[in-house]
């Protein structure tokens, strides 16, 4: 499943190459010194993990940094949502 994320997300630029994906109780990117995919076991499925992926991404292009305002962080979050969308509508 993850080469087939990583090769769709490619279509974007997007190269989370040092993203580490770890189990949780919900599921969220969290920047930090690294990027962390955190993913609740019922939700480990490919669009998932596409979003949160690209979310890492995202901080990536910021230079490892969060968004910094809320505007920001609605239209990393919108951006996501449609990379997730396109995803879901080719997957089928």
């Amino acid at each position: 499943m993850l080469e087939i994320v990583f090769s769709f997300l490619a279509l974007f630029n997007c190269y989370p190459q040092e993203a580490v994906i770890t189990p949780s109780n919900d599921t969220f990117f969290l920047a930090g010194e690294i990027g962390v995919v955190y993913v609740r076991p019922d939700m480990y499925k490919d669009h998932v993990l596409v979003h949160e992926l690209y979310h890492h991404c995202q901080w990536e292009w910021a230079g490892k940094k969060p968004a910094q305002t809320w505007h920001e962080w609605r239209n990393r979050e919108s951006e996501a949502i449609r990379v997730e969308t396109i995803y879901l509508e080719n997957s089928t």
